[in-house]
């Protein structure tokens, strides 16, 4: 059977748990249609990291927020010396942790949380430890910019500097585009990039519409995606301002809120599954 519909699923906070865990309900649900629509996580880990992610559950991958995708070809953009530079300044005056991403690495200049470390078991980044290489300086950053699809700027307990950051950022000429999955953070994508355009360009290539596109998301990078399909659906732990730009709101990450979905949206056309 040819799929007749798209599902975009962000994954931290809307298909995986706490424990980075994908249900085996939601496994179990996504097979159920998998002949009837492809399945594609859609988020702002590296490709390396969404890779893992998706692997399990046959999915295919938009990485790096929009930057990096697969529609037929991988399509990849980075953020570019210009854009580089800008970020480059900007950090040099507020010392917060920083890392930026190929399709499989980790650039680094202070100190590496242990989320971001080598793991099987945190999936945030690479499990691959040669993958991750530490800079001697922010400027140094600029010898990779030809590689450097995309970054983020983390800092758990200063929302001043962050604030201050994205001040700076909107004052200057646009370079590159600010985002957000958390309120701890900043993430940089590459200009005319995102989500949406992701999964715009998929569409194009496969052939099915907005009116056939489900996508699911709990942080605000996901919100562009509510924008470019009809089953545009807020996970129940989604902030109040992410859920209000939905059309639907489900479930919680905890509480299989996509598989639910899905179940009452999609015609079944295999055996029935039962919930717990």
């Amino acid at each position: 059977m040819t799929p007749k519909q798209l599902v975009f699923m962000d994954i931290d906070g809307t298909l995986v748990d706490e424990q980075q865990h994908i249900s085996a309900f939601t496994k179990q649900t996504i097979r159920q249609f998998s002949d009837q629509a492809r399945f594609y996580v859609a988020t702002g880990r590296m490709y390396a990291s969404a890779k893992i992610i998706a692997d399990e559950i046959g999915a295919g991958i938009i990485a790096s927020n929009g930057s990096i995708f697969d529609a037929g070809t991988r399509q990849i953009k980075t953020l570019g010396a210009a854009a580089l530079k800008q970020i480059v300044t900007v950090l040099q005056q507020h010392p917060l942790n920083a890392f930026f991403f190929t399709d499989h690495q980790v650039f680094y200049t202070g100190a590496l949380p242990s989320y971001f470390q080598h793991s099987d078991h945190n999936r945030i980044a690479s499990p691959n430890p040669h993958d991750y290489i530490k800079v001697p300086s922010l400027p140094a950053l600029l010898d990779h910019s030809a590689e450097i699809i995309n970054g983020i700027i983390i800092a758990e307990d200063q929302v001043a500097e962050l604030n201050a950051i994205n001040q700076q950022f909107a004052a200057m000429p646009a370079a590159f585009v600010v985002s957000s999955s958390q309120p701890n953070n900043i993430e940089l994508i590459p200009q005319h990039s995102g989500k949406a355009s992701a999964i715009k360009a998929i569409q194009t290539a496969t052939g099915i519409d907005r009116h056939h596109t489900f996508v699911f998301g709990d942080g605000d990078n996901d919100v562009d995606m509510f924008g470019v399909a009809d089953y545009a659906v807020a996970m129940g732990n989604a902030t109040p301002a992410v859920q209000v730009r939905a059309q639907y709101v489900t479930g919680t990450n905890e509480q299989d809120g996509i598989a639910l979905f899905l179940l009452a949206h999609l015609p079944a056309e295999k055996g029935s599954i039962n919930h717990g």
